[in-house]
């Protein structure tokens, strides 16, 4: 699901950055101002939607299960069946 805001984010970036620079110019209307300060909103909106969404793409699922045990416990896992299914953490 990230991964998919990201590419939504990239996207808006990339769309609103376009408008942004394209209808740049030098004006002293409040209306262009305000259109201006819409297109420049969005783009920090979707920066901010970029930053968020990155770490997403950095993590790894986990594929074992994390358990501390002892060694001299009463109710150990036999060693073939405690590899399968267990990441050992000592």
């Amino acid at each position: 699901m990230k991964f998919i805001s990201l590419i939504i984010s990239v996207i808006v970036f990339v769309f609103s950055g376009f408008y942004f620079s394209t209808n740049l110019k030098y004006s002293n209307d409040l209306n262009y101002i305000v259109y201006m300060l819409t297109w420049l909103i969005l783009l920090f909106i979707s920066v901010i939607g970029i930053v968020y969404s990155i770490p997403a793409l950095n993590r790894r699922k986990r594929r074992f299960r994390n358990l501390i045990y002892n060694s001299y416990s009463e109710r150990r896992i036999k060693h073939k069946e405690f590899d399968e299914k267990f990441h050992i953490f000592n």
